[in-house]
């Protein structure tokens, strides 16, 4: 599924040969992620996060979300990435420190080009997503700020069952033992 041989990467903007590097292969998804990402931090004004100042909420798991986590430095590491397993090509970034938020939803499947045989040409569908104006392919909408509390550090407790330590509020009490999520769901 990879397309690169069919487009010379050193043409692309830096910001997307840095999501195609991050994300392994240039594609239709690393695009759609590329244009979103670049349009929440136009609308809200922001680089790449150092902490959290930034919080992406995604709610797919698709090659887009590589994008959020190579531009905005968005990461489940640091705690200001989250998964939302709703699949849909929409994306929440909150700029904590502005107070402000964006939801950016793409609407630009009518770019790809069919062919006589009802696949796609990728390649045309990459040219069109690279070239396409936003206003065209997505829907970007000030909201409400929400994001998930800042990540913390805690405590772990070793699980009675398989002895692997685990945070402590990912852990259940069961016949008055401490067990991670996963071997209560073996019981």
């Amino acid at each position: 599924m990879a397309y690169t041989a069919d487009i010379d990467i050193k043409t692309l903007p830096e910001d997307l040969q840095r999501a195609v590097a991050f994300h392994g292969h240039l594609c239709p998804g690393i695009m759609i992620g590329w244009r979103a990402a670049r349009a929440a931090q136009k609308a809200l004004g922001v680089d790449a996060s150092s902490d959290e100042e930034l919080v992406a909420v995604v709610e797919n798991d698709s090659c887009s979300v590589d994008a959020f986590q190579a531009l905005l430095s968005t990461t489940f590491g640091k705690g200001n990435f989250k998964w939302l397993d709703h699949g849909k090509q929409a994306f929440t970034v909150t700029a904590r420190e502005q107070n402000r938020a964006v939801r950016i939803f793409f609407r630009g499947d009518h770019l790809k080009d069919k062919r006589p045989d009802g696949s796609t040409d990728r390649l045309a569908y990459i040219n069109a997503l690279l070239t396409a104006p936003d206003e065209e392919i997505l829907q970007v909408t000030e909201m409400d700020p929400a994001p998930p509390a800042m990540a913390r550090i805690e405590p772990s407790l070793i699980c009675s069952r398989c002895g692997e330590p685990t945070q402590a509020s990912r852990t259940l009490s069961l016949d008055g033992q401490t067990v991670c999520r996963a071997c209560a769901k073996e019981q």
